[in-house]
């Protein structure tokens, strides 16, 4: 890297700035509508409503299905909800794995150096000593 000189102040000095009258700002001019007009909405046959229920606003006479189909339906939810959470764990032991050895390094190199800068020495400065 080849070495840079440095600056004097003078050298460093800013040329002043020359403002010419040929410049022309242009400001645009708006002026405010005093009459305030009052909008009202009427709602149309092609608009939605703002809220919709997305659920059923009461229960069924009788259920779909029998209680041997509902429990057969919580046992196979129940089934994939386990798989589920055991290929989690699965991913959850591979990234453990491949992570732990970068944090044991990165704990190690932190408690060496912390341990380097509290057993050194600290000098203090004197007035009039250099």
């Amino acid at each position: 890297m080849p070495a840079t000189r440095r600056r004097s102040a003078k050298s460093a000095a800013v040329a002043p700035v020359i403002k010419s009258s040929s410049a022309q700002v242009k400001v645009a001019k708006y002026s405010q509508n005093d009459e305030i007009k009052k909008v009202t909405e009427t709602p149309t046959e092609t608009q939605t409503p703002t809220k919709e229920r997305r659920f059923a606003t009461n229960r069924p006479v009788e259920p779909k299905i029998s209680l041997e189909e509902y429990v057969s339906d919580f046992k196979v939810r129940m089934q994939i909800n386990n798989y589920e959470v055991m290929e989690f764990l699965e991913d959850c032991k591979k990234f453990y794995n491949v992570v732990s050895p970068h944090m044991v390094k990165a704990f190690n190199y932190s408690k060496e150096k912390i341990e380097e800068w509290t057993a050194t020495p600290t000098v203090e400065k004197t007035e009039g000593a250099e």
